[in-house]
Parts: structure tokens; C-alpha cells; sequence
């Protein structure tokens, strides 16, 4: 800091640099979630954003870097689902309270659904995440279903890897569908009704 710059100067410019970055990432949710990450170009969302090509640079080195941020921003929605848990049942509220959340950020949503697909393409930056991703909640959802059973909570004979697929299916699933007609499809209230019948299901009467 200079000495002719106050702490109060210094304050106002991280600020500034902040929200400047917040901009940036805000309209990179936006033009990756709309056009992918090939057709994206660092000049869009500049333009988008309000600031030059090298105002986006400053803060991402790269293209590959500012995808990379939007992709941690968003999982930062399913990081609120904690484990272990007391139950199914609160794994269930947990999720839908994840996809209330995610539902309050509709670009963010877009843009998962474009991950899901440019996971499965060769030599795409994310490429092979969504098989880690899923490999990662069989692994640590697995265990929990097994323990509710033993436990009494989940009826006998229902098959932990095929509820948590479903539980996982019908939220990409829905998610899908609110992407193609959002007007039309209310997301969080299609999840939660799905979520709560499954688990009506399997649980023990």
C-alpha cells in the first residue's frame, strides 16, 4: 500500500475487485451453461459481464481456469448435504433442501445440466467427473441405506443401490426436464414430491 492510499482506499478497491469477479462468474454460468465450453468465448462473457477481455484475464488466467471456477461454484449447492446422517429420511430432506437451494440460481442450473453431458465427452475438461460423482455417492450412501435397514427405518428386502440410484435418477432427471420446459415445470416441487414417495416405498409402516 502506498502512502498517499488509505486502508479505507484499499478496501473499496478489493471490493470493487470482488465484485467485479462475482460479475464475471455470474456471466460465465450464463454463456457456458447456454453454449458449452467450446463454443464460449472469453470475449462473451466479457461482454456480459461489463469488462474487458483483459478485465476477465486478471482474474482467470484461462478459459479452462473460469470454467473450472464455475464448475467448484456449483458444487458448492451439494456440499450442504453432510454425512453421516441419523437417517434416510433426513438424506431425503437434505436433498431436497440442495435442490431448493439450486433452484434460487436458474443459470447454475443450466449450466449442470451442460456438465452432465460434457462429462461423457472425450478430452473435455471434465471429462469422466460424472462417473466420479456418482462412484463417490454409492460409495458413502451405500453403507447408509445398509445401516437404516439393520436398523429398522428401511424395509427388508429393498435394495440400497437401487434406491440411491433413484433417489440420484429422479434429481437429474427432473432437472433435465425443468431445463426443456422451465415455465412449465416447477423443480423443487416435482423433486420433493418424487423424493417423499419414494421414500414411502421403502419405509417401514
Amino acid at each position: 500500500m502506498s502512502s498517499s492510499e488509505s486502508s479505507s482506499d484499499v478496501d473499496k478497491r478489493v471490493a470493487r475487485g470482488d465484485a467485479r469477479r462475482t460479475r464475471i462468474l455470474a456471466a460465465a454460468t450464463t454463456e457456458f451453461g447456454r453454449k458449452g465450453y467450446e463454443s464460449t468465448r472469453i470475449a462473451d462473457i466479457a461482454r456480459a459481464a461489463g469488462v474487458t477481455d483483459a478485465g476477465v484475464l486478471h482474474h482467470f488466467a484461462t478459459k479452462h481456469d473460469l470454467f473450472m471456477a464455475v464448475v467448484e461454484r456449483r458444487e458448492e449447492v451439494y456440499q450442504t448435504i453432510t454425512l453421516p446422517t441419523e437417517s434416510v429420511r433426513s438424506l431425503f430432506d437434505q436433498f431436497i433442501a440442495a435442490v431448493r437451494l439450486a433452484a434460487e440460481e436458474p443459470e447454475l442450473l443450466r449450466f449442470r445440466v451442460m456438465l452432465t453431458g460434457a462429462s461423457r465427452i472425450a478430452g473435455h475438461p471434465v471429462e469422466g467427473r460424472a462417473q466420479r460423482t456418482l462412484e463417490a455417492a454409492l460409495d458413502s450412501l451405500i453403507p447408509l441405506v445398509e445401516e437404516r435397514i439393520a436398523a429398522g427405518e428401511i424395509a427388508e428386502g429393498t435394495e440400497p443401490q437401487q434406491l440411491i440410484l433413484e433417489l440420484l435418477a429422479l434429481n437429474e432427471g427432473i432437472r433435465d426436464q425443468w431445463s426443456t420446459l422451465p415455465d412449465r415445470i416447477d423443480y423443487v416441487a416435482v423433486f420433493t414430491a418424487a423424493a417423499n414417495g419414494l421414500y414411502e416405498r421403502v419405509r417401514v409402516r
